[in-house]
């Protein structure tokens, strides 16, 4: 599932062509701030292009020829930030912010560039001032969520997502999201239903469909459970984990050895190798065939040490 931060839209320097706060500077010269527009109108060119090394180039020409076209520099931090070039971004934005605090597009911006830049507190921090003058602003509500849930912050970071889902129910990511947060803090129930809510429209999404069958394996509805494994493999067969949890609950929580096994081989050879899983379910009290079991793990070199049948 793509989203973990959502970029800056493409939005941001076409707004910015014609907005009145941001003039050149009446030192230029006419024909050089002429110039300067040209340069900068290429440089937009070829960050539409995801050229952005040649749009960096172009923009700093721009602003060599016209150092007051603030527009140039603000696509000059865009750039630079897509072009891995987060550290320059974020001294280029910061500038322009502090002459223009208010600026919402120059927040989500910096914002941004601090996470591609690896200072995710300073970005929490970006957001959440963006977020408090624009409460609808979806994207960094989505955004803050996501990186509250990487700092640990998970109950707040819910509570974005949950403000982007009021706005936009059909916002799938946000959905997803939002899914996956609730089953990692334990709120099993309420994500099954979201992710159930999910799956009927992305039932191609293998990886939300394992989550979904894991949900319902620790809430111990062991036959939606392996509806939801089988789902996820029709959409993707080498999915080893999917198999690997259905053998686990026809081994050990339902009375059907004969696929378990069969879908423990499959994981197996489809690479399964998590080593805690597998010493789980080689030291269930409630395995059947486990013998077979146990002799399929020694030919990998997989028996849990102390582990004997």
């Amino acid at each position: 599932m793509g989203r973990l931060i959502m970029k800056p839209t493409g939005r941001l320097y076409r707004v910015l062509l014609l907005a009145p706060l941001l003039l050149a500077s009446c030192s230029s010269t006419p024909r050089s701030a002429e110039f300067a527009q040209e340069y900068y109108n290429l440089g937009n060119a070829h960050l539409e292009l995801k050229n952005y090394e040649r749009a960096i180039a172009l923009y700093r020409k721009a602003v060599q020829l016209d150092p007051g076209l603030r527009r140039a520099y603000f696509n000059l931090g865009l750039a630079l930030t897509e072009a891995g070039q987060a550290e320059e971004a974020v001294k280029v934005l910061a500038g322009l912010l502090a002459k223009d605090p208010g600026n919402q597009d120059m927040l989500e911006a910096l914002a941004y560039a601090y996470h591609a830049q690896g200072l995710d507190t300073q970005a929490i921090d970006t957001y959440r001032r963006l977020v408090e003058a624009s409460p609808q602003n979806k994207e960094a509500l989505f955004n803050l969520a996501i990186l509250l849930n990487k700092a640990g912050q998970g109950a707040e970071a819910l509570s974005f997502l949950e403000k982007v889902l009021v706005q936009d129910p059909q916002d799938l990511q946000a959905l997803f999201q939002q899914g996956q947060l609730l089953a990692e803090v334990g709120r099993l129930p309420e994500a099954t239903e979201t992710l159930e809510q999910y799956v009927q429209e992305r039932p191609e999404d293998a990886a939300a469909q394992l989550l979904l069958g894991d949900c319902y394996r620790r809430l111990e509805r062991y036959d939606r459970a392996l509806e939801a494994y089988s789902a996820a493999l029709a959409q993707e067969e080498s999915l080893a984990a999917a198999r690997f949890f259905t053998a686990l609950i026809c081994l050990t929580r339902i009375e059907d050895p004969a696929r378990g096994l069969a879908e423990l081989e499959q994981a197996l050879e489809e690479g399964y190798r998590e080593r805690d899983q597998i010493k789980a379910l080689a030291s269930s009290p409630d395995l059947q065939e486990k013998e077979k079991v146990f002799a399929l793990l020694a030919d990998r070199g997989l028996l849990p040490a102390g582990v004997t049948p």
